[in-house]
């Protein structure tokens, strides 16, 4: 079994589907789910699905709460069908929508609790909106992580940033480049001095919490770039500067290089992991993963900034009243005074309505 069959891509919503159309295009399988058919009808995908009843969720997690609850034993058939022989399933969705915001973390804890699934790491790879976008985008991303927060059996998590990079179609190739050359270092990289197999991938990959990836060209100071690199003109969150880690998967473009050396100088920078797996390529890219981070608080904190900003105007509008209390009386007709003993006129039937017309 190729490496590209050992994984599953589900995508969920809208920008969980445009992730699928990439990886599938690069030879992955895939399966996209949404609430909105035509969001669904825009992806060339062999595996899409509907969910039922499903007519969008407009930002509203509830609706799609809502709908996965009700729908689930069908989204579970169309795992089954499309999931035979993987090992890994990245859930892929965006934080600040109403589907992939309300089903992906309820999703990605279903199945690493699921006794069916419990040979396979299940990842998740998440959007993070940008500053820019709506007050409720934003609310919706702090509500999801909460979420995720407490989806204790899964594996690595990759934040990915609107904020840090605007061009959302960019990101995604960015992304599904990262990832494809990662999962092809045991067959592409191979050095005397020392491989990575696809176990040590796994494991890189079944690290709990938040996971970066980076490359860089060959050149001097291969550590310092790569630093840089992790933290500055990432498609991913910027990473808590607390040493909090589990595994780095190192991929060196120059032999001339300890990889010793090159460990101890990123452990002074970054905490020292449970395990270091590292190799040499011919590539001309130094490449490297780090999983088991922090999630990230900071830009998290900035999401609750946003919205609380804003809290007492949104509740302001929620609660508006119109009220009129102008005496606009003087320019209006004298209403006629009422009588003492009105006479009471008989209602009127419809027949009596069709003969006054003579009709």
């Amino acid at each position: 079994m190729s490496i590209k069959e050992k994984l599953l891509c589900i995508g969920i919503g809208q920008g969980g589907g445009n992730f699928c159309q990439e990886l599938e295009m690069c030879g992955y399988r895939t399966l996209a789910i949404n609430t909105s058919k035509e969001d669904l009808d825009t992806l060339i995908l062999k595996h899409k699905y509907h969910i039922s009843g499903g007519e969008g969720c407009s930002k509203d997690r509830n609706i799609g709460r809502q709908l996965i609850r009700m729908d689930f034993i069908n989204i579970d058939k169309q795992i089954d069908s499309c999931g035979d022989g993987v090992e890994i399933i990245f859930v892929i969705f965006t934080a600040s929508g109403g589907t992939g915001s309300s089903m992906g973390p309820i999703l990605a804890d279903i199945l690493s609790n699921n006794p069916k699934y419990k040979d396979k790491i299940i990842c998740m790879a998440v959007i993070l909106p940008s500053v820019k976008e709506s007050i409720q985008a934003n609310s919706n991303a702090y509500c999801c992580f909460s979420e995720i927060a407490n989806v204790k059996k899964s594996g690595a998590c990759f934040v990915l940033d609107n904020n840090e990079f605007e061009d959302k179609y960019m990101i995604n190739k960015e992304f599904v480049a990262y990832l494809d050359e990662f999962l092809h270092i045991p067959a592409s990289d191979k050095s005397t001095k020392g491989n990575i197999d696809f176990s040590e991938i796994k494991k890189t990959l079944s690290a709990h919490n938040m996971a970066v990836m980076t490359a860089i060209p060959a050149g001097k100071n291969t550590v310092a770039r790569l630093l840089d690199s992790l933290q500055n003109n990432s498609i991913f969150v910027k990473r808590e500067k607390d040493n909090v880690l589990q595994y780095t998967a190192l991929s060196l473009a120059d032999e001339e290089l300890s990889a010793e050396e090159v460990n101890q100088e990123l452990q002074k920078a970054i905490g020292t992991p449970i395990d270091n797996f590292t190799t040499y390529n011919r590539r001309g890219r130094n490449f490297i993963c780090i999983s088991g981070l922090s999630y990230p608080q900071t830009r998290l904190n900035q999401i609750a900034d946003i919205v609380n900003k804003n809290k007492d105007s949104i509740a302001k509008s929620q609660n508006s009243k119109l009220e009129l209390t102008a005496d606009m009386s003087f320019l209006q007709s004298s209403a006629p005074k009422e009588d003492a003993n009105p006479k009471k006129e008989p209602e009127e039937t419809l027949e009596n309505i069709w003969d006054k017309y003579n009709l």
